[in-house]
């Protein structure tokens, strides 16, 4: 939760590998970069995070564009609201090389090459959260109900109208005691905003990406705001989160294949 608040989560942690796995899995990956059409995916011993060139075959060039779409898409129906203003676009997409089993699953990645897509969208709120949540809602942007969200009727954590109530009652239940913190959780992105009840509540800058970014695409579309700068002419920022969608795979199949 709160994904835009706290600092968010780098890859899964990954367990060491033997040296036998992890030449195989460098073969793999090297293998798999010259069946996706680039240059070498170099693929780290024991999932260490040392990311991997960008697939450029023109079948994963065609599913990273409609991921990058389908985000730019939604980030411009949130900009188009009369209550936001946009501030920042993140996006990070990288690839690397196969899930190592863990304790939930110690199955085999049947993938020697996934490529994931990760996006933050930030926008000043100078009317308030009250109004930017009642637009939200009449544009229907989201999905607010199904499991993280609640009911519709009864309103969860993760709904409209319980965060409306939540600005209704300032924070606070009847009795004085803090109220859970809202969000809007749609199944495909959270919306999250500077909470005026509580100061140590706020949307977290964006990460930073890596300098140079190795490998991967990492940016802030504009480059150079910050922030600070939002919340000083907008007085309040808000977020959405996309969730992280992994927009192509290469399995271990079909670069066989590729090889034979």
């Amino acid at each position: 939760m709160h994904m835009g608040r706290r600092t968010r989560a780098g890859w899964a942690g990954c367990r060491a590998e033997s040296p036998h796995a992890a030449n195989m899995a460098q073969g793999d990956a090297h293998g798999a970069g010259r069946a996706a059409g680039g240059g070498l995916l170099r693929r780290a011993a024991g999932c260490r995070r040392t990311p991997h060139r960008p697939a450029i075959s023109s079948a994963a060039r065609h599913q990273r564009a409609a991921a990058e779409l389908a985000v730019r898409e939604r980030a411009k129906a949130f900009a188009a609201l009369p209550s936001l203003e946009p501030v920042l676009l993140r996006f990070s997409d990288f690839c690397f090389g196969r899930r190592q089993p863990d304790l939930f699953d110690q199955s085999e990645d049947p993938d020697v090459v996934h490529c994931r897509m990760d996006a933050i969208a930030y926008y000043g709120a100078p009317r308030g959260v009250t109004p930017t949540l009642r637009d939200i809602g009449r544009a229907h942007l989201g999905d607010w109900g199904g499991p993280t969200g609640g009911d519709p009727d009864t309103g969860g954590v993760g709904g409209l109208r319980y965060a409306l109530e939540y600005q209704r009652d300032k924070g606070r239940q009847a009795d004085g005691l803090r109220l859970s913190e809202p969000e809007l959780n749609d199944p495909s992105f959270t919306v999250e905003w500077d909470d005026p009840w509580d100061p140590a509540w706020r949307v977290q800058d964006p990460t930073p990406c890596p300098s140079p970014a190795p490998d991967g695409r990492c940016g802030l579309e504009p480059g150079g705001t910050t922030l600070a700068e939002a919340r000083a002419r907008y007085g309040t920022v808000s977020s959405v989160t996309f969730r992280s969608r992994e927009y192509w795979t290469l399995s271990r199949q079909e670069w066989r294949r590729s090889h034979t």
